[in-house]
């Protein structure tokens, strides 16, 4: 029969039997549940307590007055029990958080506190037993210096670990400054009134830092919808637990400042090149309307092209008038020439005066009262004299020169009606081939103003843009406030371990411990 074989296999034993065999064997399930409890009791009381430091934010979104949608969005996100799980909602403080956990900050952290000199012996506080800082981030090494008190305040150092440190120096002085890898390490001059004879020095890679980070560094939001962030290090230093938390706040804060105001001054930069592109071409396109305007003599294309079309109506009308009222005179003229026989009978040149345009013509109602007072005066005096009289015949050539001069007036008045005629087509045709390129040209303004219209409200909204980045920059408020600044924590409160929790632990585990091998030997005993 094997240990692990129970004795009687084929035997069932009841659970008030399996009890009873169990307790009888009291020795055995006390020594076990004493051993048990008393290696946590002492693993409690000797294990390397760790101290914690917690800090509190307060990070603003990006706009502090959110438009009704985003508000309702919100409300609307908030309210669903799985949006968190979802992912709504809280992108912008997840990147926020992101931001704090990111190498960025945790390199300069690093590099300021120079973390990569732990100092493991005694642990409780590295600034009491020397100062670092970093002088070289990119030297890596992984190694440990031990220091050794001698006579009149003096270390001796020697390395251990993984990488050797050849320019290590082997005295070393307090208040002295020695490089040492990537590092600058000063033993503390208080150590002279009476420091510890042992000290030990690790100096860490940067991923193992990084990794000391992951398991220590705790960075997390709080549940319920706030906007508050909870940054929290523990570390056998209470100091440096503090300084950790500390610092890394401070480059956040710094890293946030300087983004804004960079995101701010790069803003208000690129609007003000684009208000002047547009300025510019605001500018060129005014321009280029004026020297259109000033040369097409184009200002109001639709009201101009009415009063031009009114205008070329008019005097349309005017050619139709003259045309009709020439032809008129023209065939009356051929008329009276032919009833005169050449001129021979200057009679029928009266019949001038019965034309509708020269009826009304001073001139020849001028000739016409003359001409009706001669044949008076030739009346009155035919009846005492003859036609042969000499007084007589001077009356009878003075009516027959009006008579020449009325017909006179007839082709004078016809070749004022010709030169009428032609300056009047020619103005119309002027006016017409006006009219044929005005659409083109109004086609041509519209696009210069229209061009000068989309400018010009690019130039207005670019303006507008540019004060408000004026503005927001000017206004710029700080994102993250600091809700809870980190503190150093109590010598008599460790985060780890808490000795009443491991206590009732140990308790509950030696009893486990106690009943299980009680069990086992039982059984398999």
């Amino acid at each position: 029969m094997t240990a692990l074989e129970p004795r009687d296999r084929g035997d069932e034993i009841s659970l008030g039997d399996l009890t009873r065999r169990v307790a009888r064997r009291r020795r055995l399930l006390i020594s076990v549940a004493a051993t048990v409890f008393a290696a946590i009791l002492v693993w409690a009381f000797v294990a390397t307590p760790r101290y914690k430091s917690e800090a509190r934010l307060r990070i603003e979104s990006e706009s502090q007055t959110p438009s009704p949608a985003a508000a309702l969005s919100e409300q609307v996100t908030n309210a669903l029990p799985s949006a968190s799980l979802l992912g709504f909602g809280r992108d912008e403080l997840e990147t926020e958080v992101a931001v704090l956990q990111s190498d960025r900050i945790s390199d300069a952290m690093i590099d300021s506190l120079a973390l990569g000199v732990r100092v493991t012996n005694p642990s409780e506080s590295r600034a009491r037993v020397l100062s670092a800082r970093t002088v070289d981030p990119t030297i890596d090494v992984d190694g440990k210096i031990v220091f050794s008190r001698q006579a009149g305040g003096l270390y001796a150092a020697e390395s251990e670990g993984h990488d050797d440190l050849p320019n290590l120096p082997h005295v070393w002085r307090l208040g002295v400054p020695e490089r040492v890898a990537g590092w600058e390490l000063t033993l503390s001059p208080g150590l002279v009134s009476g420091g510890p004879g042992k000290i030990v020095v690790s100096l860490l890679p940067r991923y193992k830092v990084h990794k000391l980070l992951d398991k220590r560094l705790v960075v997390a939001r709080q549940e319920g919808g706030s906007r508050l962030v909870n940054v929290a290090f523990e570390d056998p230093d209470r100091v440096l637990a503090q300084q950790v938390v500390a610092q890394l706040v401070a480059n956040y804060v710094a890293y946030t400042t300087s983004t804004a105001r960079t995101e701010d001054t790069t803003a208000v930069a690129r609007l003000r090149y684009q208000v002047d592109s547009a300025h510019r071409a605001l500018t060129v396109a005014e321009m280029t309307l004026r020297s259109f305007e000033e040369q097409s003599r184009l200002i109001a294309p639709q009201e101009q092209a009415q009063g031009q079309v009114k205008r070329i109506g008019a005097i349309s009308a005017r050619v139709d008038a003259i045309s009709t009222e020439r032809n008129a005179l023209s065939q009356m003229l051929e008329i009276i020439q032919g009833r005169s026989r050449g001129g021979a009978d200057p009679v029928a040149y009266r019949q001038l005066a019965t034309f509708p345009s020269l009826i009304t013509n001073r001139a020849i109602q001028d000739l016409l009262q003359t001409l009706v007072t001669l044949e008076n005066q030739r009346s009155a005096l035919g009846v005492r004299r003859t036609e042969a009289n000499p007084e007589y015949k001077a009356l009878d050539d003075r009516i027959t020169e009006i008579e020449r001069e009325l017909y006179t007036v007839g082709p004078q008045y016809l070749e004022s009606l010709d030169q009428e005629l032609a300056t009047t087509v020619k103005t119309v045709t002027a006016l017409n081939d006006t009219l044929r390129a005005l659409p083109a040209a109004a086609t041509q303004y519209g696009q210069l103003v229209r061009d000068r219209t989309v400018n010009e409200a690019t130039y207005v909204a670019l303006l507008k843009q540019l004060k408000l980045a004026e503005l927001k920059d000017l206004l710029r408020q700080q994102r993250v406030h600091v809700i809870d600044t980190p503190r150093i924590a109590n010598r008599d409160d460790p985060a780890f371990p808490k000795k009443g929790v491991m206590i009732a632990l140990g308790a509950v585990l030696a009893v486990l411990a106690a009943i299980g091998v009680g069990l086992v030997v039982e059984l398999w005993g």
